[in-house]
């Protein structure tokens, strides 16, 4: 196969679903800001060395990609937020490709009484 075979990716083709704000990992806050990336509340989001997202934030490849997608260098890739499942299900069902970056969510287990009847 030639490169010429390849599909063509045009501007927007790509797109990363997701449920909530981009988290990035920056080893201080101030590294961040400088950087331009501030959609985040310095007060709840660094631990005691001051490292902001320290456990959830992309890293390497991955940061990188969404650093050229907020700079607008990668302009095939597109972050599409979709709080629901029904959202998501929309791009799905029209997509050739999915990347599916919207975590978990978890049911709820019902609480019982020695009744039956649910607490909570």
């Amino acid at each position: 196969m030639s490169p010429e075979d390849l599909p063509k990716i045009t501007e927007g083709s790509i797109k990363i679903l997701h449920r909530g704000p981009i988290k990035v990992f920056y080893s201080t806050v101030q590294t961040a800001i400088n950087d331009g990336y501030t959609e985040f509340k310095p007060q709840f989001f660094r631990n005691k060395k001051g490292y902001l997202y320290s456990f959830s934030g992309l890293r390497g490849d991955a940061r990188r990609l969404y650093y050229n997608m907020r700079t607008g260098v990668e302009k095939r890739v597109q972050l599409v937020k979709c709080e629901s499942d029904a959202d998501q299900l929309k791009h799905v069902q029209e997509a050739d490709l999915v990347i599916w970056a919207c975590g978990y969510t978890t049911n709820p287990i019902p609480i019982k009484g020695v009744d039956g009847k649910v607490l909570a």
